[in-house]
């Protein structure tokens, strides 16, 4: 009998990421105002990147559907 592992999903990664860095924007927040400044900028980036990803996936899934119902 044949056992099959199903492939390790990258959601909990992400989820602990974002837990990560709130926890160190709050210890930056109280901690030092630069502290914060870069925990900040890294967050904006971030939210900044998923943005442009989601709207690429988006429009990639909008390209495909509208060439393969041809």
């Amino acid at each position: 009998m044949s056992t099959t592992t199903a492939p390790s999903s990258w959601v909990p990664l992400v989820a602990w990421t974002q837990v990560a860095l709130g926890l160190a924007g709050v210890a930056a927040v109280l901690g030092s105002p630069v502290a914060a400044i870069v925990v900040g900028t890294a967050v904006a980036l971030i939210a900044l990147a998923h943005r442009a990803l989601r709207r690429a996936s988006d429009k990639l899934d909008r390209i495909l559907a509208e060439e393969l119902d041809r």
